[in-house]
């Protein structure tokens, strides 16, 4: 495999993981969406039947990012993209990171806020 191939199959591993965090919250949006602007549709109400979705869409969300990890710091493979370093691209990990983190797990990050602060 080459070294842009492999760097570009890291990218893609990235860019995998941050879809499967977005679908594994589909099934919350209609409440976010009311919590945070006061928006609510009858739209909405069909995406809690994605709720079977979010378990199995964290597991694969939380396994794509240890694999990209891994090969940031751990992998022996070259890194060479030609744009981007592999500083730059860890850099770009650890500030996307949370922000995943933060959509995988908002409903759970949400209740515990309430039951902090209220």
């Amino acid at each position: 495999m080459s070294q842009q191939n492999n760097a570009k199959s890291a990218g893609v591993t990235l860019v995998t993981a941050a879809a499967a965090a977005v679908t594994a919250g589909l099934c919350c949006v209609g409440p976010l969406l009311y919590l945070l602007f006061g928006i609510s549709a009858a739209g909405f109400a069909g995406l809690s039947q994605l709720e079977f979705l979010r378990v199995p869409m964290i597991v694969l969300s939380l396994g794509l990012m240890l694999r990209v990890f891994w090969r940031l710091y751990f992998s022996k493979r070259l890194w060479c993209t030609g744009r981007l370093t592999l500083g730059q691209m860890r850099f770009l990990f650890w500030l996307i990171l949370p922000f995943m983190l933060l959509i995988l797990f908002y409903p759970t990050v949400i209740a515990w806020f309430y039951e902090v602060f209220e």
